[in-house]
């Protein structure tokens, strides 16, 4: 029954001359076959590979009135091949987005509804669309744009389901979150300022908020050089209670070698909390909050994915990316990754500090564009892990061959076309 409605309500929106015009009805069929063989940890000496595929697929409806409202259905089913038995009738379709966004007075607008969020370069807010399932939130925005200034100030309260008295949330997810976003064009340097306060529950209906508070800075330097500078802070309170001090900044510099060639070169600083300070009142590591993982950390997602490294990090990066042709693109990374605070080995007496190194990261990328509806993506990465990885891990062989290799076809047909 669910099926037919839906398919009912799309026939009459299709259908309907006098929305024609305005509606829009895309999908996207995205599987991707991965090998793995020491991703997000340390492969064991002996560990046999893993190889599966994964597939997204998703459907998605869009309507808009002139200026006054744009309406957005996004349907999602995300599986890996085999999961599902074939005489079993499984759901699986969720609803990835459903959001309104209304004209509240000249320049004044107001989201509201399940939505993809992204920020700046996503270190805080991205939209994670690496992942199979991606990410969205439950949220009303309140946005005023003209020219030259933009302000986002955004709202979200989230809860298992309707109760009659207060109940502990326990969903893997925030209580509340709130944040106001500020950009403004200065010449040729574009400037953001974020404030944002989220709270967590853990265990009981108290409420701990922390806050994030910071500047992302972009500056082009004529044509060919572009500078990134990004400092963020966070204060408040953990789950458990700790003071939360902690700080990230980010400094990129990216050159157009030639017409075809670009170069970036630069670091991520994450700070973390000694060794000797863990069973302290101060919590020193940086939570990245929502931002992408997969994007800045490395393709091989050994840090800030499902896992926060308590020592911080320091990740040196050199990026190249070349335009072999109008419809081929290759990426090239190279990251090395550094402990930012004491990390003591655990097999020693005298608690000795380990090496800050974690290891070296390459991760090559190509990429397919043969036409508007259809791109094909390839990759391999390589990790050279160290000793310290595999402490701060607790897994993994660094002597083992650490590898991961991807193939992915997508798929964006516009189906009104």
């Amino acid at each position: 029954m669910k099926h037919l409605l839906i398919t009912l309500l799309l026939f009459t929106f299709f259908i309907s001359s006098n929305v024609y015009a305005q509606l829009s009805f895309s999908g996207e069929f995205r599987p991707r076959a991965q090998y793995r063989h020491g991703w997000r940890n340390l492969p064991e000496k002996d560990q046999d590979p893993a190889v599966f595929i994964g597939q997204r697929t998703r459907l998605n409806l869009g309507y808009k009135q002139s200026d006054l409202v744009t309406f957005k259905v996004s349907l999602q089913d995300v599986r890996v091949w085999g999961d599902q038995s074939q005489l079993v009738d499984e759901a699986n379709i969720g609803v990835f987005e459903a959001w309104a966004d209304l004209k509240v007075a000249n320049r004044l607008r107001f989201k509201l509804g399940r939505q993809e969020l992204n920020y700046d370069d996503g270190y805080l807010l991205g939209t994670l669309n690496w992942r199979e399932a991606g990410r969205s939130h439950d949220i009303g925005i309140l946005k005023f744009q003209d020219s030259t200034f933009s302000a986002h100030l955004a709202y979200a309260y989230n809860q298992n389901k309707s109760t009659e008295a207060n109940t502990i949330y326990t969903n893997n997810y925030y209580k509340s979150m709130q944040y106001l976003w500020l950009n403004k064009e200065l010449g040729k340097a574009k400037i953001s300022l974020i404030f944002l306060n989220r709270g967590l529950q853990k265990g009981d209906t108290t409420v701990k908020y922390s806050q994030t508070i910071g500047t992302n800075t972009k500056i082009k330097f004529g044509k060919k050089l572009n500078l990134t500078g990004i400092y963020y802070h966070q204060l408040g309170k953990d789950t458990l209670n700790r003071k939360v001090d902690a700080y990230m900044a980010s400094l990129k510099l990216k050159y157009d070698l030639t017409r075809k060639t670009k170069i970036t070169i630069g670091t991520d600083i994450l700070s973390g909390t000694d060794a000797s300070d863990l069973g302290g009142n101060t919590n020193n590591t940086f939570d990245i909050l929502y931002g992408f993982r997969h994007r800045h950390f490395g393709n091989m997602d050994y840090f800030y994915l499902g896992y926060t490294p308590v020592s911080g990090l320091r990740d040196i990066m050199l990026k190249f990316e070349h335009k072999v042709s109008d419809k081929v693109k290759a990426n090239l990374d190279f990251h090395g990754f550094y402990g930012n605070a004491d990390i003591i080995n655990p097999s020693s007496i005298d608690g000795e500090i380990m090496d800050s190194k974690l290891g070296n990261e390459i991760d090559f990328t190509l990429t397919y564009k043969p036409s508007d509806l259809i791109k094909v993506r390839g990759g391999y990465s390589q990790m050279f892990g160290t000793e310290t990885l595999e402490v701060i891990k607790g897994k993994g062989d660094r002597d083992a061959f650490a590898n991961w290799a991807w193939f992915e076809i997508s798929v964006t047909p516009n189906f009104l076309n």
